[in-house]
């Protein structure tokens, strides 16, 4: 899977996996935090809108911004509203695929038609279609766009997400977890919502490289797996987990810091360790025994253990990267209000458990868990979904790039990948 600036069309493949993976050997990860028996998760089972077309992140919060907004009566819900999202990213009505409960919902209690689209294939390609209205002042038909940190930052920084009045949305401000709280890229919380994540750590099979929790392994020559590691070509997972290792602040990226990494990349690579930089075709050379080690994503992995149970996936002891698809309002939306009440409402415990048992991704509200306990107790042990506390602290926020620097992380990144 490849979340990267030149394309993040691979999501969809992770969200395939997830959707048709029972967590098979899941206590691969569990090892790394206690242990458990094996967990299953239920399987998974568009038209565009009518109107248009560090160590971990710092302690300020959305709440923070909350002391400061100034609270306006609540938003008159609008007769629709336009949410353009990725696929396979909310619960659907098993017996009619073009229903999604939580919504029908919200539409219940509001009155307000969602027109809910999975028009998101990739952040640069949507980019390209709403950065004409965005450049224009114009509003973009959309009320809610679901983009990956990285996008969501350059929108922000470019001044195109309208602030969240924050005051008005009380289930977002109580329940929104710490760990994503205080990135550096939108600094008062106020401009997204976290709807869901993933985690970036490390794949490998024990019977060949024996257990490992440190990253230390991915840049150490040894015979169990010399030659046969890959590391991600995504820039800000390998250079993410690179910075972790050499003890570098992830959330607040230096060039200075890009230049160490690369470096130690680079060391690794002309030592022979690594194999290849590789998009989420490295969970084949896994799966195939090409390679013993890799850097992984959390969703492919569900996959890899699936057909491969021997397999394990840990957050080494140095930490691993969060990445997060968020929800932004763009800017002059028609139904901002609207928009607001939305958002808010999937911060509600009950709600956001209703998704999770669905999508099955890293959830980003408190009190979920609880909720499935009693409803769906395999999904609420799941630690690809609600990753154990002593995990969830070691999960590390890439900070925002101004333009410039993401330029130079990009070409340095380059030059050890060979794609310069």
């Amino acid at each position: 899977m490849t979340r990267n600036d030149d394309t993040t069309a691979n999501l969809i493949s992770r969200r395939h996996v997830l959707a048709g993976g029972a967590l098979a050997g899941v206590a691969a990860f569990l090892a790394a935090c206690g242990g458990t028996k094996p967990l299953a998760t239920p399987a998974l089972t568009t038209a565009p809108p009518t109107s248009a077309p560090t160590t971990g992140p710092s302690a300020s919060t959305a709440a923070t911004a909350t002391a400061t907004a100034s609270a306006v009566p609540a938003a008159t819900p609008s007769a629709e509203l336009n949410w353009a999202n990725w696929t396979y990213y909310m619960d659907v009505d098993p017996k009619d695929a073009n229903k999604h409960p939580t919504l029908d919902k919200f539409t219940a209690k509001y009155g307000t038609k969602v027109n809910y689209s999975e028009v998101i294939n990739d952040n640069e390609e949507f980019f390209g279609t709403i950065q004409p209205a965005l450049q224009g002042g114009a509003d973009t038909g959309w009320d809610i766009i679901t983009m990956t940190d990285w996008m969501a930052a350059k929108l922000i920084r470019l001044g195109w997400v309208e602030q969240l009045n924050v005051a008005n949305m009380p289930n977002f401000t109580a329940n929104l977890l710490d760990t994503y709280k205080g990135v550096n890229w939108d600094p008062t919380g106020d401009h997204h919502a976290p709807w869901q994540s993933g985690m970036t750590g490390l794949g490998f099979d024990p019977a060949k490289t024996g257990q490992i929790d440190s990253l230390q392994a991915l840049f150490t020559a040894d015979p169990r797996w010399t030659g046969k590691v890959d590391m991600l070509s995504e820039m800000r997972d390998a250079i993410g987990l690179t910075m972790l290792k050499l003890g570098i602040d992830t959330a607040n990226p230096t060039r200075d810091g890009c230049d160490k990494a690369v470096a130690e990349l680079m060391k690794a690579k002309n030592a022979k360790i690594v194999r290849a930089f590789k998009g989420n075709a490295y969970a084949e050379d896994l799966k195939a025994g090409n390679v013993v080690l890799t850097m992984a994503w959390s969703g492919d992995m569900v996959q890899v253990l699936t057909d491969k149970p021997g397999i394990k996936f840990v957050i080494a002891k140095e930490g691993g990267m969060l990445w997060t698809d968020n929800n932004l309002i763009p800017k002059g939306a028609v139904h901002k209000g609207t928009a607001e009440m939305l958002i808010d409402f999937y911060y509600q415990p009950a709600i956001a458990a209703e998704v999770e048992a669905y999508v099955n991704y890293l959830c980003p509200c408190k009190g979920a868990a609880e909720v499935l306990k009693a409803t769906n107790p395999d999904v609420a042990k799941n630690p690809l979904i609600f990753p154990p506390a002593d995990i969830l602290a070691r999960l590390h926020i890439f900070g925002g790039l101004s333009e410039a620097d993401e330029t130079y992380f990009n070409q340095q990144f380059a030059t050890v990948t060979g794609k310069g």
